[in-house]
Formats: structure tokens, sequence, C-alpha cells
């Protein structure tokens, strides 16, 4: 082994290896150590056919799970659901949630990533639920907006429509060689509009001061107000790990058979949000005009998450539980009565 030299290792390196590593560097004087990242994340980005059969089966017990979930008594707490679903991913072979599970029920539907799961299920609000399974090392992503009564009020339809016509936006642009940047923006542009419609904002283009750091004059998309209710991006990569990398992240950053990633457009309102703006002419002008429209839409969060698979000829959508309202409110109304103890 003394004989044995070796001029270059490349290492994907853990924060919590730096140590090692460094004094790995320090006694081989001789061994050139370079950062992998690149390369590992390449070789994740485009899943083969085995990751993608894999990563199939784990949207399929989610999806059972979520159907699970519209079909359980009418719950009390938000725990309920988390405990059917959970149940329902280790029962299918699952090995364990993928994330945490969010479970979030009227305002705390409206926290993106909300996980104590305690909180009080009333009728008359919505539960945001972001949950799934991973299944031998590959993670699914879905999340589903029900209403914990079984039926949608009015505005909860027309919000949650509104969101589901920004998903399908963004499916249209999720073809091999489109640009995830057209996807991004199409699911943009169909709130933008619905949020108009309803009286959530001024207009289409009306801006405000945002609460966080923005240059509204290098991207003034960003100041927009109905980026106020949106939060979040739309997509990401999944696999190994829940925000996988994919191939149109990267490089020329369109979508390209093999990717496997999810389409997950959101909209949350409640007065809280208007109170964190800061207190500008602008902001005071945007609030009168719909802090009357806020209150009806209050504590309202909808998000709608799908899985996806690029092949050769489109896109597949691998996630299958229930995401239309008609298709929501009639399994909801097979659910089993509570059992009283």
């Amino acid at each position: 082994m003394d004989h044995l030299r070796i001029g270059y290792i490349a290492i994907k390196i853990d924060i919590n290896d730096s140590v090692f590593f460094r004094q790995f560097i320090e006694g081989h004087p001789g061994v050139a150590v370079k950062d992998a990242h690149t390369l590992v994340n390449a070789l994740r980005a485009k899943k083969s056919t085995a990751e993608i059969a894999l990563l199939r089966r784990a949207a399929e017990i989610s999806s059972e799970g979520h159907r699970a979930a519209m079909l359980a008594p009418l719950p009390q707490h938000e725990y309920e659901i988390q405990a059917v679903l959970e149940y329902n991913f280790m029962r299918l072979g699952g090995r364990r949630p993928a994330y945490g599970s969010i479970v979030g029920s009227g305002q705390n539907g409206t926290q993106l990533h909300y996980m104590k799961d305690r909180g009080v299920t009333k009728p008359g609000d919505l539960i945001v639920i972001d949950a799934a399974a991973e299944y031998e090392g590959y993670a699914a992503d879905i999340t589903r907006t029900i209403p914990v009564s079984g039926t949608f009020t009015p505005e909860q339809r027309k919000m949650y429509q509104l969101v589901r016509d920004a998903q399908a936006a963004a499916e249209r642009n999720s073809k091999p060689g489109k640009s995830a940047q057209a996807a991004q923006d199409s699911s943009v542009a169909v709130r933008l509009r619905g949020l108009a419609a309803l009286g959530l904002v001024e207009s289409e283009d009306a801006t405000f001061d945002p609460p966080w750091q923005a240059s509204c004059d290098r991207t003034p998309a960003a100041c927009k107000q109905g980026m106020f209710w949106m939060i979040h991006g739309i997509s990401h990569g999944l696999g190994l790990a829940v925000h996988d990398p994919a191939q149109f992240s990267t490089g020329d950053r369109v979508f390209k058979p093999g990717d496997v990633f999810t389409i997950e457009p959101g909209v949350y309102v409640s007065t809280r949000m208007l109170d964190a703006l800061p207190d500008t002419p602008k902001n005071r002008a945007f609030v009168a005009k719909v802090k009357a429209t806020v209150a009806r839409y209050e504590n309202t969060g909808v998000r709608i998450e799908d899985d996806y698979v690029v092949t050769e000829t489109g896109l597949d959508r691998i996630s299958t539980a229930p995401r239309e309202i008609a298709e929501i409110e009639a399994l909801m109304k097979r659910r089993a009565r509570a059992i009283v103890p």
C-alpha cells in the first residue's frame, strides 16, 4: 500500500465532516480533494427507470393516505387526521413519513410549515394537509386542502378553484423542452387575475411595499400585491430527499425526461398578514381597498400539490388523490360516523 499513489479524489463533503477533511488534506498534501456536490447533484437530477418506479410507489401510498384522511370521521383535532395519514403510510409499506406531516386547520392552514398538528378543527374551516410517505428511501410530497365539514363554502370554492386553475396552467407548461420559468409564470398569472377578480388586490399589476427585503426596481414582479398572498414558489425536485435536485433547476432550466418534481401553487389569506405590512402610503391604500374582502376570506389557506414525471412524450401525474372540488366532496360524503367514547 505504500506504493499506491492517489492523485485525485472527488468527495461530496458534508459540513459535519469539514474538520476530518481539513485534517486529511493537511496530512496528505499530494492528494487533491474537490467538492463533488455538482457532480452528485447532476447524477441525482435525472431519475432512472428503477428510481421512478420507487417514486411512483411512494406517490401511490401517499395518495391512499390522503383518501383515507378524506374518509375519516369528522375530526375534532388536527392530530386525528395526522394519525390517519401516517397509519396508512405505514400500513401500505411506507418506511416513514417523508417529512413532518403538516395538518393545519383554519388559521394554522395559512402558515407554510406549521407542524404542531395539535389545533382544534371546526366545521366551516379548511384543513391544509401536506403529508406523504417515504418508500425504500424515496420521498413523495402531496398536499390537499379539504373542508372540515365535507363541503366547501362559496368563498372557499372560489379560492380553491383559483389555485387548481393555477396548477393546471403550470401543468400545461411542464413538458419536455419547456421552460421551468414559464410554468412558474403561468401559475402566477392565473392567480394574479383571480385575486384581482375576487377583490383581494387592487389590480393584477398593482404593487405594494413588502414587509421583506426586495428590490422593486430590479424585480418588479416581487412587489405586486398578489405576491403577498402567494408566498412561495410552485416546484421542487423529488427523489432521495423531499427537495431533490432536478434537471430543470440548472443549465438551460428546461424540463427533460427523467425529471420528477412537484407542482404546488398556493394562496393564503388572513387579516394578520395585513397587520404585518409596513405603514406606507401605498400600503395604506392597499389595505383600505381590500380589508373588507380579506375579512370574508379570513384564515383561508389553499395549497394543492401533486407529483409528476417528465417522460419522452409529456407529463405524467403520479399522485392520484382526489383534487377536484366535486371529487373531494363526493368522497367526504362517504365518511364514517365518529366513534364517541
